[in-house]
């Protein structure tokens, strides 16, 4: 599965909410699908991924948010010490994310800017 960086924090923050119900079927099917095979192999991408293709923020295959979250996997990248290509399993990379991010500040520093973080603050990591 191809992820954009933040999205490794967004799966494991989710409860069910987005942007419309196409959106949340198939957030929904995507976490249960690494809950059930947390091997699957993921391969850390620059731009839109397997989660982009139902958001409204999706223009033909291009981000129109993308300064907002361009931002977001730089910081992820760096604190997680990963690059684009890399590829490693979801459960490593799901406890590298909880590690270096959710157990520390950089979740606000990263996160804080997101119309969903008021909501994923105040919500335990699902997945991991």
């Amino acid at each position: 599965m191809k992820l954009r960086p933040h999205h490794i924090l967004c799966l494991q923050k989710f409860t069910g909410h987005g942007y419309d119900e196409e959106f949340t079927r198939h957030m929904t099917s995507v976490v249960m699908s690494l809950a059930q095979s947390p091997e699957a192999e993921i391969e850390i991408i620059r731009g839109c991924d397997e989660l982009c293709g139902n958001c409204p923020n999706n223009s033909g295959g291009a981000c129109t948010s993308l300064e907002k979250v361009a931002e977001m996997d730089s910081g992820v990248l760096k604190i997680c010490g990963l690059d684009y290509g890399n590829s490693t399993d979801w459960a490593e990379l799901a406890q590298t994310a909880r590690k270096r991010i959710f157990e520390t500040e950089e979740f606000y520093n990263i996160c804080a800017r997101c119309q969903w973080f008021e909501l994923c603050s105040g919500t335990e990591v699902n997945y991991g």
